[in-house]
């Protein structure tokens, strides 16, 4: 009487099996993964929107650092977080900010307003380093891929409006290959 066993071919044929069903997995979980991050960065994309129009009704404009002292997203981020005023120049203390803190993992009730170094918008990047140690992320909106959501006002294009939008997965703008950009 034969012993029952597996044969080598057998066991072949179940770890090629189970190597076609993880990679299956794999590829669908990416697809899981990018949808979810490109559903947030819309959410997000609607929030800052919804910050913008606010903004605008509140102060007359859109977000603008005429001097060029900071980045448009660092202008982005320090006019909706209430610490940049319609005139490009920092306000201090910061007035109520335009977009939930929460949607973007920022806790700007985590400090006094009297622990912010008083600054002027010439002194560069104090401010910027100050908020990034105090909130301990970036001073910008970035998006689930970790790269600054794209903001250009005014625009370069000379179109009316803002520009705003995120690079997509691949952190590049552009067509073809780079056309995964999330508007």
């Amino acid at each position: 009487m034969g012993k029952a066993a597996f044969t080598i071919i057998e066991l072949l044929v179940v770890l090629a099996i189970i190597a076609i069903l993880a990679a299956f997995s794999v590829v669908s979980f990416h697809h899981v993964l990018e949808d979810r991050n490109r559903k947030q960065a819309m959410v997000e994309l609607e929030a800052l929107r919804t910050a913008l129009v606010s903004y605008r009704s509140d102060y007359g404009g859109y977000p603008k650092c005429p001097q060029e002292i900071c980045t448009p997203g660092e202008c982005l981020f320090l006019s909706l977080a209430g610490f940049h005023n319609v005139k490009g120049s920092l306000q201090l203390p910061p007035y109520r900010p335009l977009v939930p803190p929460s949607i973007f993992g920022y806790d700007l009730s985590s400090f006094d307003a009297a622990e912010i170094p008083n600054v002027s918008h010439n002194e560069g990047k104090s401010l910027m380093l100050w908020l990034s140690q105090t909130l301990d992320k970036d001073v910008a909106f970035l998006d689930p891929w970790g790269s600054e959501y794209v903001y250009e006002y005014p625009r370069k294009d000379g179109d009316k409006g803002y520009l705003l939008f995120s690079m997509g997965p691949d952190g590049k703008t552009g067509e073809g290959f780079d056309g995964d950009d999330v508007k």
